[in-house]
């Protein structure tokens, strides 16, 4: 017997012997440890998520009449429409905010898409597509601006896109007359951010194509690696090759574009070219943004956990209103979103970055001491 178990503990390979009383002692303890380190995955991963179930399950339990409402198809697709220039807004941003930099004129610069747009229908008596090429142009020019102007002065873009943000708002004033711009849009244009397609609304659709090409940009092409490369090590990124301002410029100039694209959403949800509007969707798109970035890829900023982020906002916000509480309540609880969102963020990444020496010492550990169990 002693001889038998001498070659067990000896063998690498799993004995299909009933295990020793040592081992049916050890095998649950270790059962128990992977089944917890697989929760715990699971909670740190799918985080946001799981509160945004719970943040419908709230809401569609809620008395008073706010589940009745909140349960509709109405509301169900009212959040949808309404979240798509803030989808694309958010997810426009984050090349920007991978590539190490800020844009906090995203929002005024939707808001100026908008009013061009519909000035190039209302003023200029464009065709609808060169409309929205107009807008969608104005967008990267000004983007595409900031980014130059950071660059080349070597200016902090957080100071350049204020700065921008506010020279828009005074521009957009003086130009409407601070009037919205209602006369000349094409109906099709209204029809569309109002109609749908197999019950989803069309503009909720735009916002999907929107993701596609983000998430496909930054996972799986050159320039989005080169982008991540530049916000991780922008001295390294130049180091090995990549030609760090004029990226920068870049996606600065992308994220306008999508501003703009924005912008005319907003056009056709709203039906006019509001000069106020705009500006409102920065700090929405920020939170959203790093929220984000809590869940799916911890810690870094992703197309996935982005949209969770921005309808777990909506939802809570919409929840919020069907309640009956003040609009300063759903302020404050996009603000604080935002910071806890950065706070958790931080905080969950440390703790990923120092638990995986332990995990890779433990992985190299185990075929060392089989490999010195064989010799």
């Amino acid at each position: 017997m002693t001889r038998l178990s001498l070659r067990a503990e000896e063998v690498p390979v799993p004995s299909p012997r009933p295990p020793a009383d040592g081992d049916r002692e050890a095998t649950p303890v270790a059962t128990r440890r992977s089944v917890g380190e697989l929760v715990g995955h699971i909670a740190r991963t799918y985080s946001l998520l799981i509160l945004l179930i719970i943040s419908v399950l709230i809401y569609s339990f809620w008395g008073g009449g706010v589940s009745t409402a909140f349960n509709s198809v109405a509301s169900w697709r009212n959040i949808a429409s309404s979240q798509a220039v803030t989808g694309v807004l958010t997810l426009g941003i984050l090349l920007t905010l991978v590539s190490g930099n800020f844009d906090l004129s995203i929002g005024n610069i939707c808001g100026l898409s908008s009013v061009m747009t519909a000035a190039a229908y209302s003023r200029w008596h464009l065709p609808l597509v060169l409309g929205i090429l107009v807008g969608v142009a104005i967008g990267g020019a000004v983007g595409g601006m900031n980014g130059f102007l950071s660059t080349t002065l070597r200016v902090d873009p957080f100071i350049i896109t204020l700065g921008t943000a506010s020279v828009i708002l005074g521009f957009t004033d003086w130009y409407t007359g601070d009037q919205s711009i209602i006369n000349g849009i094409p109906q099709s244009l209204i029809d569309f951010g109002r109609s749908q397609f197999i019950g989803i609304p069309d503009v909720a659709w735009v916002l999907g194509i929107v993701a596609l090409v983000i998430y496909y940009v930054l996972e799986h092409t050159p320039y989005g690696r080169a982008l991540h490369a530049i916000g991780s090590n922008r001295a390294a990124a130049k180091l090995v090759g990549i030609r760090v301002e004029r990226t920068i410029t870049s996606a600065f100039a992308l994220t306008g574009a999508f501003a703009g694209v924005a912008g005319v959403l907003l056009l056709s949800y709203t039906g006019s070219g509001n000069p106020t509007i705009g500006p409102t969707f920065t700090l929405t798109a920020l939170a959203a943004a790093f929220l984000g970035a809590v869940s799916f890829k911890v810690g870094r900023l992703n197309v996935p956990g982005t949209i969770v982020a921005i309808f777990f906002l909506a939802i809570n916000i919409t929840g919020l209103t069907y309640a009956g509480v003040q609009n300063w309540i759903t302020e404050v609880f996009t603000g604080l979103t935002l910071i806890l969102a950065v706070a958790l963020a931080a905080v969950l990444s440390k703790e990923r970055k120092a638990k995986r020496p332990t995990g890779d010492a433990a992985v190299a550990t185990g075929p060392a001491e089989q490999r010195r169990n064989r010799a």
